[in-house]
Order: C-alpha cells, then structure tokens, then sequence
C-alpha cells in the first residue's frame, strides 16, 4: 500500500506540472509575438529581452511551483523529472545556472538512460561554450540513438567551428 509521504508527493509534483503548464501557456503568445519584434528589432540582443521575461504575478506562480517541487522532492527524492523541473526554475526564476546544473546532474544520476536530461544539460553546455562537457552529452545522445541526438550534433558542430 501506497504511504501517504507518497501521495503527498506525487500530488505537490503534479500540482506544480500543472501550474507550470498553464504559466507557460499564458506567457507563450507574449514570447511568440515578440520573438518576431526582436528579431526585427535594431537595439542589441541584451536590450531585447523584456517579452521573454515573466511579469511579476507570473513569477509569483512559478515561485509557488517551485515551493511544490521542492516539498514534493523532500517528501520522495526519487523523482527525476522533479529534478528537471526544479532546475529549470531555479534558472528561469533566479538566474541560478549552478543550481540548474546540479539538479540537472541529480536527475541523471537517477535515470541515466533519460535522453530528455541529456538534452537539457547539453544545451546548457553549449550555452555555456563548455564543449567537452558538451560532447560527452552528445556521445550519450548517440548511444542511446536518441532522437536529440541528429539536431545536437549540429548544434555542437556550430559551436566548435565558432570557437
């Protein structure tokens, strides 16, 4: 029979799916339409960010996800897709790319044949410039023959012959 840690936290981490979702899906129109301004617009990319960014009712929302998350993981800390989602907060809402990383790396020590979590913390590498880090992402990709792997090896193969 299923405790009621359990079920705490498998309710908290859908509640912040959930929460999450309906906050992505409200901000996206705004991101959408105004991703055809940036990339029409004149001022320098650093100056163009305002569309992307949550407003502040938003990001109350997310902080509360966020909160949900957390609990949900110190109720059950073997929650891989918490962990995703819980660094991704912690990037989108604080600007903490350490602290991305290592629930990202949390993640992956839990389930380590998860193309998804190799994706995301490829592209943080490539975000980054950290291709070493990068390419040993991509060697996963591609020996899982995950379906990332195709559009990430380009990506990679950009950033090397950039730097």
């Amino acid at each position: 029979m299923m405790s009621y840690t359990a079920r705490e936290a498998i309710r908290l981490y859908r509640e912040a799916v959930n929460q999450i979702r309906l906050l992505r899906r409200a901000a996206f129109p705004r991101w959408s339409d105004g991703m055809t301004a940036w990339f029409a617009d004149e001022r320098r990319p650093e100056e163009r960010v305002e569309f992307l960014l949550y407003d502040e009712r938003e990001l109350e929302l997310y902080r509360d996800a966020r909160d949900k998350l957390r609990e949900s993981l110190r109720l059950n800390p073997y929650n891989p897709d918490a962990y995703i989602l819980l660094g991704n907060a912690c990037q989108e809402i604080d600007g903490d790319f350490e602290s991305m990383l290592l629930h990202y790396n949390t993640a992956i020590d839990l389930d380590p044949n998860n193309d998804e979590f190799y994706n995301a913390r490829m592209a943080h590498y490539l975000r980054i410039d950290n291709l070493d880090a990068a390419l040993i992402d991509l060697e996963h990709l591609e020996r899982l023959q995950s379906g990332y792997a195709e559009s990430m090896r380009k990506h990679y193969e950009n950033a090397k012959n950039r730097g």
